[in-house]
């Protein structure tokens, strides 16, 4: 393994390790409630796919939880301030930035696999596709406003990219499993 990629895994790895407090104390938090909710539905006579949709609520809610704290919270106002306009200007600029690149990517993958379980109305791609770049607009806008983060063209590319290959996963997910219950209703 060459240099350069030893330093973008130990960058990857780090940068997880230190936001993955969030993520699990969020996903767990709204997971926990879902479950509540899950059981208060059934207990209530509700069907299983309403369950469903308000456990995946729960856990999006997590999500969005999480992303607020990485994306906000976890920085001091004021810490720091810029505007990069210029698309694509992180990508190969070393391995730290190549990190960044990949971080921005999979923090919205999430984004893109839950929005369609919660909503039918986000079942469409461009829906999907398009409240993410809302969210990540509006995550740029106020971290320009704030001064806790650089707000960057290449962020809201990333994560846009990320909100489209989640709904990929899920919409391959969906697939599969009308081909398994078509498959089984026929046996």
């Amino acid at each position: 393994m060459g240099q350069y990629t030893g330093e973008l895994i130990h960058y990857l790895i780090r940068d997880i390790a230190d936001v993955g407090k969030y993520f699990f104390a969020g996903l767990a938090a709204f997971f926990a409630a879902g479950l509540t909710i899950s059981l208060l539905t059934k207990v209530r006579g509700q069907n299983e796919g309403q369950r469903r949709r308000f456990l995946g609520a729960a856990v999006l809610a997590g999500y969005l939880c999480m992303l607020l704290f990485i994306t906000f919270l976890s920085r001091e106002p004021g810490s720091r301030d810029g505007i990069d306009w210029m698309p694509f200007s992180t990508l190969g600029s070393g391995p730290r930035g190549d990190a960044f690149v990949l971080e921005n990517v999979l923090l919205f993958v999430p984004f893109g696999v839950l929005l369609p379980v919660v909503s039918v109305k986000m079942r469409r791609v461009w829906s999907t596709l398009c409240m993410g770049c809302a969210v990540s607009l509006s995550i740029e806008l106020f971290q320009f406003l704030t001064k806790r983060g650089y707000a960057q063209t290449d962020d809201v590319l990333t994560n846009v990219l990320g909100t489209i290959l989640g709904y990929a996963g899920y919409a391959v997910f969906c697939r599969c499993k009308k081909k398994i219950l078509a498959i089984s209703q026929h046996s």
